[in-house]
């Protein structure tokens, strides 16, 4: 009896190795803030004046948190929003398609070196009232990182603004709670 218990202990365990430890896609519960991703400095350069306010939405397989910058609320200078979102989703709903379909979105190219397994940001100069920089990264099927920054005043972005929603979109895929 003995020796068939540890059989089935040993197959109950290869299996669950074969299957990456048999977990899914972590709760939606534990995605992180990502108002802590939004550093005072980067704030101050990109939105001096403004806050952070967090929103969450949490189901039980699907979810995500997400950071609001209302870059009007800081000064008078200023119009627009900056956004950052952490996003997880069960089903594996970020596949191929989807990814593709959401860099089109945007008007940017998918690329595969990061950050993340895929992702992809654009920047787009003044131009139908806004200027706009925007990125989406994933990692596998199931979590998925979106940057936004909108000005509507003034018409040019502060300097480093690119590199930093490059560096805030590789810090939510960075936060992630993934192995």
């Amino acid at each position: 009896m003995r020796l068939r218990a540890c059989m089935v202990l040993v197959v109950c365990v290869l299996s669950v190795g074969a299957t990456g430890c048999g977990a899914g896609p972590a709760a939606p519960a534990a995605l992180r803030d990502p108002c802590e991703l939004i550093n005072d400095e980067v704030l101050d350069r990109l939105a001096p004046g403004s806050a952070r306010k967090p929103r969450a939405q949490l189901g039980d397989i699907s979810g995500s948190r997400a950071c609001d910058v209302d870059l009007t609320a800081g000064t008078a200078s200023m119009r627009g929003d900056l956004e950052i979102t952490v996003a997880v989703d069960g089903s594996e709903m970020y596949d191929d398609g989807w990814r593709a379909k959401q860099c089109a979105k945007i008007g940017a190219k998918l690329t595969s070196s990061g950050p993340g397994d895929a992702s992809c940001l654009v920047t787009t100069p003044w131009t139908g009232g806004q200027a706009r920089i925007d990125g989406r990264a994933w990692v596998g099927g199931d979590y998925e990182v979106s940057v936004t920054y909108q000005l509507v005043a003034p018409r040019s972005f502060p300097p480093g603004a690119e590199q930093d929603l490059r560096d805030l979109l590789a810090a939510g895929v960075d936060s992630l709670p993934v192995g």
